[in-house]
């Protein structure tokens, strides 16, 4: 029996793109066949004369793959910090398949550059920041950037073991209070209860306030 040799194709010149510097342009038996990125050139030891297969080619370009996503969540890290689902969203969105956003996802986490629990306890510090709100509305902000109940449950303490919920839900109050000035005590108190309850805080709080406020 013959065994079927496999088809290898010659690399006949490797040349800088002109737009992207980084990049290079790869020919085999004289036709284009793919870019890459110069520090994969290397990594796969890519020189003029060098025989390819198929499987070589699809691994490399595999490779670049991979690299270009990497390169992709470095830039939306850039702009912010973001929770692993964001990351995996946003490289699905762009056109990743499910295995690389995976793989660039843990590659994150290896390098320490994504922690969904430092991620969850710094979004809820600077959302109690610009839009301080009670638990309930701060769990489905949370919620949104896919995190597990675990973590959204440690973020929450975090933030309201510096200042309790009920604090919040007073100062709040006390300063929504000067809006009301001209209005009626009924009308009131339905307007800072109807507040509170669209910030997030439960109905117990927003009772017990009202009648700190003698309401």
């Amino acid at each position: 029996m013959k065994v079927k040799r496999l088809t290898k194709r010659k690399i006949t010149k490797i040349e800088i793109q002109k737009k992207r510097k980084n990049r290079c342009s790869v020919f085999l038996d004289e036709e284009f066949a793919f870019g890459i990125d110069q520090e994969l050139l290397i990594e796969f030891g890519l020189v003029n004369g060098a025989f390819l297969s198929d499987t070589d080619v699809e691994g490399i370009l595999e490779a670049e793959n991979r690299r270009a996503a990497k390169a992709r969540a470095f830039g939306l890290l850039a702009y912010r910090d973001r929770s692993e689902k964001e990351i995996n969203d946003r490289l699905k969105k762009i056109g990743y398949d499910e295995e690389t956003t995976n793989w660039v996802v843990s590659e994150l986490k290896r390098l320490n550059l994504i922690d969904d629990e430092r991620f969850a306890v710094s979004f809820a510090k600077s959302k109690m920041i610009s839009k301080p709100m009670g638990r309930f509305l701060l769990k489905q902000e949370l919620l949104q950037k896919g995190l597990s109940d675990t973590i959204i449950e440690i973020a929450m303490d975090e933030v309201y073991r510096e200042t309790s919920e009920s604090s919040l839900a007073l100062a709040l109050a006390e300063k929504q209070m000067k809006k009301y000035r001209t209005l009626e005590q009924p009308k009131v108190r339905k307007r800072l209860s109807d507040f509170l309850i669209r910030r997030g805080f439960s109905w117990d709080i927003v009772k017990s306030i009202t009648h700190q406020l003698n309401l």
